[in-house]
């Protein structure tokens, strides 16, 4: 049987840098945010035993190989080491938007491909359950600078308020309307900076900032923001939620750009200029930053001017998801 895992994509609102581990193992971490319309796919079949391979392995390139320490996707292969897994499967990877794009794509696969692996094992896992793993497989089998809140978003899905604090991970989800998140989405597009990075190349500076407590100060004012963020969508209605976020926003980008010479550039803050030229009213970058997404939140009745204006091939309309990593079974 073809079985599939649909994990969703993420925007992070506020409190990015607070969740890693050089900040939440001496001080309280948060973010807000939510996931999209927007997926990654990971398809297996389990092979039959007269094939001349037990790996074939489909994505940006092609593989086929006999055993699991030769397969090149780091992710797979730690994943199958890691779960034991060493049944002969024919793996094909598709997505909506690509990666490095700051929309936690990396974390989300990790996700899916634990996921799926549960899926296949007949061994399910708690949601919760399913984000650590992914946290351990990042962090320490493939020793990758990334932190926790990625894996949380693909993995509970929604809009969702996550604290860390040395061990312990508190799930807050705030109460709001679907009808709410809705509205919201109409007031928001995804922006297309033209490129594209990984995480753990643009993190260094930061994460030495963080570590030398040369941002402590950005950081609490950025994690006061996941607070305020959170008692807005409880206690805004209509048009001035969206509007009381983008206020925040501003301020958030304010003090990312502060975390590391890294964060953005002259050609994006360029690009930023232009949304706001062409009727924005804030935004930020998305993820680690040096690329990828613009977040630009957009009153509705501008929404077809700023399209045609910034480019309509840059621009990502999106619906808020509800739901984290999903399998779907197949014929």
């Amino acid at each position: 049987m073809l079985m599939t895992s649909r994990t969703p994509l993420r925007v992070s609102l506020f409190g990015g840098g607070t969740d890693y581990p050089g900040w939440y193992q001496r001080e309280r971490g948060a973010v807000i945010g939510f996931t999209i319309d927007k997926h990654i796919y990971i398809s297996a079949l389990r092979l039959s035993s007269f094939v001349d391979y037990r790996y074939r392995i489909s994505y940006s390139k092609l593989e086929a190989t006999h055993r699991i320490e030769e397969i090149q996707h780091p992710v797979i292969r730690a994943v199958l080491l890691r779960e034991h897994f060493d049944d002969p499967i024919d793996c094909s990877i598709q997505a909506d938007l690509p990666a490095n794009t700051g929309l936690g794509t990396s974390s989300a696969f990790t996700v899916g491909f634990l996921n799926l692996v549960a899926a296949m094992k007949d061994a399910p896992r708690t949601r919760m359950e399913l984000a650590r793993l992914a946290i351990e497989v990042e962090q320490q089998d493939l020793q990758e600078r990334v932190g926790v809140q990625d894996q949380l978003h693909a993995t509970f899905g929604g809009l969702n308020h996550f604290e860390f604090e040395g061990d312990q991970v508190r799930v807050l989800t705030p109460h709001v309307r679907g009808e709410t998140l809705d509205l919201l989405a109409d007031w928001m597009l995804l922006v297309y900076t033209g490129t594209k990075r990984h995480a753990s190349a643009t993190l260094g500076e930061q994460l030495e900032n963080t570590a030398a407590q040369r941002v402590d100060v950005e950081l609490r004012e950025m994690l006061a923001l996941v607070d305020e963020a959170h008692r807005l969508f409880e206690g805004c209605h209509g048009d001035d939620l969206p509007r009381e976020l983008s206020r925040l926003l501003a301020e958030g980008w304010r003090l990312k750009r502060r975390l590391s010479s890294q964060v953005t550039n002259s050609d994006i803050d360029t690009l930023y200029g232009a949304c706001l030229g062409a009727g924005a009213l804030s935004g930020k970058l998305c993820g680690a930053g040096g690329g990828g997404f613009l977040l630009m939140i957009v009153p509705p009745e501008r929404r077809a001017t700023f399209i045609e204006t910034v480019g309509r091939e840059r621009c990502i309309p999106f619906r808020i998801e509800h739901h984290g990593s999903t399998i779907l079974r197949g014929g």
